[in-house]
């Protein structure tokens, strides 16, 4: 472990001795970006939570090709990847699992009833990313109900211009890849259409990791003299062998999956008032096949979720007052879970006002009704002074809940018992930060520590096999952490550089148990992600995450080689560099070294 936690540092440490140039400040845009998961419409310099954004550029500068990897970079961002890249992967933040992250595709919540291994099934290929936003703590007022670990963002292109690409990838376990993307765009509206597939034989014997993913998407808007329409249109689909990925005692497992997503925004300006409408629906199919012996047991599973959001804010008494309602519709039907029907809906308000030249406050309160539990009342505050022209800090609480999924309830099979009668979990978060912005550099730090009462997990006794859903008392993590990006003007080989470190601890007052996620986190994560441009034309990126768990450590290392002809370049990957065996997820091993070569042709 030792040996691995100092390899990690010296990739991570190592950009740092460049630290102390100054340059022009390359910063001051996404500065002044506005934070859309904000109720009251923060600014990224003056958020009280903890919040970074991934920008276009730094989506095309590094070595990853889909969502799940790039989220790893984020500081405090947990993946856990099962099978190859972008089959499937979990996404937790700050020690929470996977059912207690919210995902939007601009601001539309990707929530599946089903299960949360099915969020981040999203129909949005990378080149459909204008930029990501990570918000760490409870997501906000306008979404506590449902954002408990934090929440991501992403928002999609709206081209100034023509412009179209391909790109053709190909490498070990017989990968195939291709991508596409064409967009055009002006002052009164824009387009944009993207697709990709990739097909691979997988990285363990007779196929049984072998993976062909679809995914396309189309957007557009249209700017009017009082507002603008937004709409899309996704779709992927997902056919891969499952092999050990939820179970080591039947590992011949099979999974398709297939999900939809449709949505029409608007926005308007109207008695003072800056309005903001969605609707959205979004259906999700699940195959999945496990064969024991000669005997195939097979689960299909089909959900719908559609819904209505409306968000508005004005000035309010010196300060900003906002006020949102949602109401959304879930259900189910299933051979394994059976057919069930659920509704939620709410109301929730926040105002944000200044206490004098240098600090704010704001208040608010999200109501919100579960058709099958009643009704929640989600406080939240948050306090806000700027120390100087490059330092703000920040106070904030919250408190959030979330209801079970239908897995939690319903499931029995697979050695993995549901619990009907589960009652809804409920955090309390608490967080301290300070942010820093001056020049080249930004960093983000904080302190945090979430309590939570009947926590939702699996538990089965030692030496049992069947994992059994319940609600725990007594459940604490606080932890640390932050981040570090830089981005020279002043130097023309390095790019950019962005360095992360999460400390966290967690405990259950239950003991004489096993429990299947709420003591498996990282207790210590670090991460780095650097571009170099060594000579005109050439770049360099390289992307390390490591990580220690209660029972393993890890490392892995990422780098991408391209050479730029005009518009047209080629391109070399390498994943998993040092060949380690890791297990993220499930009970089978990820990929080991693999190599990757194409080509990418860009024009406008």
């Amino acid at each position: 472990m030792k040996s691995g936690l100092t390899r990690a540092l010296m990739v991570a440490v190592l950009p740092l001795a460049a630290v102390g140039q100054d340059g022009a400040s390359w910063y001051d845009e996404p500065d002044r970006i506005v934070v859309t998961t904000s109720p009251t419409g923060n600014l990224l310099a003056e958020a009280m939570e903890s919040v970074t954004v991934i920008d276009r550029t730094e989506i095309q500068s590094q070595p990853v090709t889909n969502l799940a990897d790039l989220l790893d970079m984020v500081a405090g961002v947990d993946i856990r990847r099962r099978g190859a890249a972008g089959v499937q992967a979990d996404v937790g933040i700050r020690g929470t699992a996977y059912e207690q992250t919210l995902m939007l595709v601009n601001g539309i919540p990707i929530k599946d009833p089903q299960t949360g291994h099915h969020d981040l099934n999203l129909p949005v290929p990378l080149e459909h990313v204008e930029r990501i936003e990570v918000v760490r703590g409870p997501g906000g007022i306008a979404w506590g109900g449902n954002a408990t670990g934090g929440l991501v963002n992403i928002i999609t292109r709206q081209p100034d211009g023509s412009e179209y690409g391909v790109s053709l990838r190909a490498g070990s376990f017989s990968t195939r890849e291709a991508r596409i993307h064409a967009g055009t765009g002006g002052e009164r509206s824009g387009h944009m259409l993207s697709a990709s597939g990739l097909s691979s034989d997988g990285h363990l014997p007779v196929s049984r990791s072998d993976s062909d993913l679809r995914r396309a998407m189309y957007t557009g808007h249209a700017r009017f003299e009082h507002g603008t329409l937004g709409w899309g249109l996704g779709a992927e689909e997902k056919a891969f062998g499952a092999w050990k990925f939820y179970t080591a005692d039947f590992p011949d497992q099979r999974e398709e999956t297939a999900s939809r997503l449709a949505y029409l925004s608007a926005q308007a300006g109207a008695g003072g008032w800056d309005m903001d409408a969605r609707l959205f629906w979004r259906s999700h199919d699940d195959w999945f096949r496990t064969r024991v012996g000669e005997t195939e047991f097979i689960n299909e599973h089909e959900t719908d979720v559609r819904g209505a959001r409306i968000d508005g804010r004005r000035k309010l008494a010196g300060g900003v007052f906002a006020a949102g309602a949602g109401l959304t519709l879930e259900r189910i039907d299933s051979s394994a879970l059976d057919d069930h029907r659920r509704d939620e809906s709410s109301i929730w308000f926040a105002h944000r006002h200044p206490l004098g030249a240098r600090s704010s406050v704001e208040v608010g309160v999200n109501t919100i009704r579960f058709s099958d539990y009643g009704t929640e009342l989600l406080p939240s505050v948050g306090f806000g002074y700027r120390l100087s022209s490059s330092w703000h800090a920040h106070l904030s609480s919250a408190r959030t809940a979330r209801v079970p999924s239908w897995t939690e309830r319903f499931l029995v099979t697979g050695g993995n018992v549901g619990l009907a009668g589960l009652e809804p979990e409920r955090s309390t978060l608490h967080e301290a930060g300070l942010r820093y912005a001056a020049g080249e550099h930004r960093v983000v730090a904080a302190m945090f520590e979430r309590r939570t009462d009947r926590l939702i997990d699996w538990a089965r006794a030692p030496g049992e096999v069947t994992w059994q859903a319940g609600n725990i008392d007594g459940h604490r993590s606080r932890g640390s952490e932050v981040e570090w990006q830089w981005r020279p003007d002043s130097m023309t080989s390095l790019e950019s550089v962005r360095a992360g470190l999460t400390l966290l601890s967690s405990r259950v007052e239950e003991a004489g148990r096993e429990f299947k996620y709420v003591t498996d986190y990282p207790r210590q994560a670090l991460t780095t992600a650097l571009a170099l441009r060594p000579a005109e034309h050439w770049r360099v990126s390289l992307a390390a995450r490591h990580q220690r768990r209660e029972l393993q450590s890890s490392i892995s290392i990422s780098a991408r080689l391209a050479r730029h002809f005009g518009s047209l370049s080629w391109f070399v990957e390498a994943e998993n560099l040092l060949d380690e065996e890791v297990i993220e997820a499930g009970f089978a091993p990820l990929p080991g070294r693999a190599w990757f070569a194409g080509v990418e042709w860009r024009g406008r």
